[in-house]
C-alpha cells in the first residue's frame, strides 16, 4: 500500500454531504492521476483531497455516491500494483452499487477460480477503498469477511447502499 504521505499536510480541498455513510474518504493526487484513498470513520459523509489535481471530478464522484449513484471514472493509479492485483481490483469494481459477490467469485471473475483468499488479499491492499468497492466482497456463506478498516464501517457501507 501507498504512503498516506502527500504534497502538503492540510487538505487543498475539503467538502460534506448531507447524506452518505458517516465517513471521511481522503483523496491523495498527482498530476497524472488519483494515487490513494484513505477512509476513516466520521460525523458526516465528508472528502479530503489532498493535491491540487481532480477536485472537480472526486467531487462530482462523491456527489453521486451520496445519492447512491455510480459516478464516472476516475483517474486511478495501477502502475504499482501486480497483473493479478489489478485483474481482482478491476473485477471488484465490477460489483454494482448495492450488491455483493464473494471472495470466490471475484477470483473466478479475475481468472484464478480457486484464489478466494488472494482475493482477500487484493481487497485488503486495496489503494481505492469505496472507489473501487472491496466492501463489496463478503464471504460465501453471506458474512462480512474481513476489511481493512473497522469491520463496522464496511457494514455502514452496505447499509447505505442497500
Amino acid at each position: 500500500m501507498l504512503s498516506a504521505k502527500n504534497n502538503s499536510k492540510r487538505p487543498e480541498l475539503q467538502n460534506y454531504w448531507t447524506s452518505g455513510p458517516l465517513i471521511q474518504a481522503s483523496f491523495y493526487t498527482q498530476s497524472q492521476s488519483i494515487i490513494q484513498i484513505t477512509l476513516s470513520l466520521a460525523e458526516r459523509f465528508s472528502c479530503h483531497i489532498f493535491g491540487t489535481h481532480y477536485h472537480k471530478e472526486i467531487l462530482e464522484w462523491m456527489e453521486n455516491y451520496s445519492k447512491r449513484k455510480e459516478g464516472k471514472e476516475l483517474p486511478l493509479d495501477f502502475t504499482k500494483l501486480s497483473p493479478f492485483t489489478i485483474k481482482g481490483l478491476l473485477a471488484i469494481k465490477k460489483i454494482p452499487l448495492g450488491g455483493c459477490a464473494s471472495y470466490g467469485e471475484i477470483a473466478a471473475l479475475a481468472g484464478k477460480e480457486k484464489g478466494a483468499r488472494a482475493i482477500g488479499n487484493v481487497c485488503n491492499k486495496n489503494p481505492y477503498p469505496l472507489v473501487i468497492p472491496c466492501h463489496r466482497v463478503i464471504q460465501s456463506n453471506g458474512s462480512l469477511g474481513g476489511f481493512a478498516y473497522p469491520i463496522e464501517m464496511k457494514q455502514l457501507l452496505l447499509d447505505f447502499e442497500s
